[in-house]
């Protein structure tokens, strides 16, 4: 079956799409991206995901397309999701960039867009198994800024990270911010759970502003969880019941281990069955 891309809303054969050697989030990693989780045809939270674009192209000083809004990005990633076939669950990346000439200086700060599907093998979330192994990335630290909180083409620390963490045999790795307390790891944000009080870093810790962590906020929150957007020093883990971590593609999955420490998963089992009766899965 033939894969197709959407670029700038028209569905391409994916062997077709062809990138100018001078695109800007090639050259400069000018642009952002949102990663999709998809169901029965149709992405998941597309609200949230807006509203971070929205934030991530005033950051970076150009705008969306023209005629942008939730429902013009979920129509056109619908029908790429037909035309592809995806139409369980499926992983969405929405790149855009700013669609100008110029060396750093750009000629305008116009936008396009790419969007890729893969489907899941599940439809509805499920909490993982077996449980991570994480430790901390010490090699490079997060600048603290507004560029933090987006999500960035240019992803070189996530990158470096996740050699560190394969080079460790970790699943993951725990990412610092400037003044050495977490940011997020690789591709999620943190959660912690100490006598059932959630805590997290907050925005200005450096993490990505994650759509599943403001849902999470949002549901917890809901259900009476007592939570709290905060500083965390790595060894702060050594001290509690329950590490996860949060994305939109998995929802959150739990860390078994970290240094010498275990951890079990309750919090996070409960929290898989939430998200899912919020989607209505």
């Amino acid at each position: 079956m033939e894969t197709y891309l959407n670029f700038n809303g028209k569905l391409v054969p994916a062997p077709d799409v062809k990138i100018p050697y001078h695109n800007r989030a090639f050259r400069y990693g000018d642009g952002f991206f949102e990663t999709i989780r998809s169901s029965s045809g149709k992405p998941l939270w597309m609200q949230k995901h807006f509203d971070r674009m929205k934030k991530s192209a005033q950051v970076l000083k150009f705008s969306l397309p023209g005629n942008a809004t939730p429902d013009f990005f979920s129509q056109n990633i619908s029908e790429l999701l037909q035309a592809n076939g995806h139409i369980a669950g499926a992983r969405l990346r929405l790149s855009i960039f700013r669609d100008a000439g110029g060396f750093y200086r750009p000629d305008n700060d116009q936008s396009g867009f790419l969007i890729e599907s893969l489907p899941l093998k599940t439809e509805r979330y499920q909490l993982n198994k077996e449980g991570l192994v994480a430790g901390v990335f010490d090699e490079i630290r997060k600048p603290v800024n507004p560029l933090s909180n987006i999500k960035s083409s240019n992803a070189l620390v996530y990158i470096l990270a996740s050699v560190f963490a394969r080079e460790k045999s970790w699943n993951d790795a725990l990412i610092l911010n400037s003044d050495g307390y977490i940011a997020e790891a690789t591709s999620s944000n943190v959660f912690i759970v100490k006598e059932n009080r959630i805590h997290t870093p907050d925005l200005n810790q450096g993490c990505v502003e994650g759509v599943m962590r403001s849902v999470l906020l949002s549901v917890l929150s809901r259900e009476g969880y007592s939570i709290h957007e905060c500083s965390l020093l790595p060894e702060d883990l050594l001290d509690v019941d329950e590490v996860f971590l949060s994305n939109t593609i998995n929802g959150v999955q739990w860390i078994k281990g970290f240094e010498h420490k275990r951890y079990y998963h309750k919090i996070s089992s409960r929290i898989i069955e939430l998200i899912n009766s919020e989607i209505n899965l």
